[in-house]
């Protein structure tokens, strides 16, 4: 419910990785819970979207394959592989080292944690107001396209701010803006139509 709220409260969840690390030494997630509530959310959207776009029948077969499709594809190993990347860029070029401090890491579960936080966002606006707003999408015109492109344009802008997030929560790691680059690329394009998005926070050099 927090990463559906606003910029401030996103913040928030990543205050809850501080606490764990305190209490229980890990900045990671130590339940399953939130995988399996986006799983739940997961078949639930490939159903509908199932119905709504198919032209034949929803077999249960054709379900099974949208499922895998979704779930393997674009969300579990998509996330294991942009987890892996970016906690091996994290830990090779954005650790501050410190004489005065125990050396720390980032996480590979830990980076599929801020995967399952940003996806969960984006997921909002792909497969959730895009169904809502379907028969608008599918119409012929400017304004379908713009719409259409507005929504995935957000998305991708809100997965990576909801990324940086996660990492800059990280004491040990500085220059975390970079994690938001790719945002500013989209934000231009959605500001025009919905707003811009708030800048993320940037992370003073620490000593």
């Amino acid at each position: 419910v927090t990463l559906m709220g606003s910029p401030k409260n996103m913040q928030k969840v990543y205050k809850l990785a501080n606490y764990r690390k305190k209490t229980k030494n890990q900045w990671a997630r130590d339940d399953p819970g939130f995988a399996l509530i986006q799983f739940g959310f997961l078949v639930a959207s490939t159903l509908a979207w199932g119905i709504a776009c198919l032209q034949e029948r929803l077999t249960v077969v054709r379900f099974l394959l949208l499922l895998v499709k979704e779930i393997l594809g674009h969300w579990l190993v998509g996330g294991v592989v942009l987890s892996g990347v970016c906690a091996s860029l994290a830990n090779r070029y954005l650790i501050l080292h410190s004489v005065h401090s125990v050396a720390q890491t980032v996480e590979w579960l830990y980076a599929f944690d801020i995967h399952c936080n940003s996806f969960f966002v984006s997921f909002l606006f792909t497969h959730v107001v895009q169904l809502m707003i379907l028969p608008l999408l599918l119409g012929d015109g400017l304004t379908a396209t713009l719409c259409a492109n507005a929504l995935w344009a957000m998305a991708m802008a809100a997965y990576f701010y909801v990324t940086h997030l996660g990492y800059c929560a990280l004491p040990f790691l500085t220059k975390t803006e970079s994690v938001a680059r790719p945002q500013t690329h989209t934000q231009h394009a959605t500001s025009r139509l919905t707003g811009p998005l708030p800048p993320p926070p940037l992370t003073a050099p620490r000593t």
